[in-house]
């Protein structure tokens, strides 16, 4: 229809890989308005841009915007005196070349690849009852048992002797003549003088004394003579 009006509605979704800042500048310098403005455009609720525009019109300012990073879309403008309460059926940008399919498949039925069904042969196969083993006798491998040789053991009776008697071994007796062995008596030395360790040599201590109360425990006073400094030129502030 020649007399076709749309309006552009902004909904605040700007061009993929954008900038969100640098958007909202180039809008400031596209409508001329200050930040503050423009702020209100991206608020997530619908803003009419430009209103009853003609499809030419509305086109030319669908690319620019979308040219500046925002994408706006065409929506078709009420009649005049209209319902204004009828809802209006936006129109996409074309150049996006992007869309969301309706709920359902996704191919269409001349795109869809039709596979031949596979008959298959079940007449041999059964299903065993929800209890015992799923194999029969005849399919379980059986594992031949190994003899396994175990040792008896017994426990001993408290304080028998746990060696046999072939199992014991004699231990040669050591050869000691303790014909020279004594005991000393009490309090004797039991080392001879000649064992015995030297005495330490005596360690000569200094004598010291102790100082009186109060007296100076510093360094030994050197006699130095007094110091007479020459004060004949020195004068103190008002004397005359």
């Amino acid at each position: 229809m020649a007399d076709e009006r749309f309006d552009l509605i902004f909904r605040g979704d700007i061009v993929l890989g954008q900038p969100l800042a640098t958007v909202k500048e180039r809008l400031q310098q596209l409508f001329k308005a200050d930040a503050n403005t423009i702020e209100r455009l991206f608020t997530g609720r619908p803003v009419a841009v430009k209103r009853r525009l003609d499809r030419a019109t509305a086109q030319k300012y669908q690319q620019v915007l979308q040219k500046a990073g925002a994408l706006v879309e065409l929506v078709p403008a009420r009649p005049e005196g209209g319902d204004s309460s009828a809802p209006a059926r936006p129109e996409r940008p074309a150049s996006s070349g992007l869309s969301l399919a309706p709920v359902g498949p996704l191919l269409k039925a001349s795109e869809r690849t039709r596979l031949a069904p596979v008959s298959v042969d079940i007449s041999g196969l059964s299903l065993r009852p929800a209890q015992g083993p799923l194999l029969d006798a005849t399919e379980r491998t059986v594992d031949a048992a190994t003899e396994v040789p175990v040792p008896t053991f017994e426990l001993a009776a408290p304080g028998e002797d746990l060696l046999p008697e072939h199992e014991r071994v004699e231990l040669p007796l050591m050869a000691v003549e303790p014909d020279d062995w004594g005991l000393a008596e009490v309090g004797a030395e039991l080392l001879r003088a000649e064992e015995r360790a030297p005495a330490p040599a005596p360690v000569t201590a200094p004598e010291f004394d102790v100082a009186p109360v109060g007296s100076d425990m510093g360094e030994l006073k050197r006699d130095r003579a007094p110091v007479a400094p020459d004060i004949s030129g020195l004068r103190l502030e008002g004397e005359g």
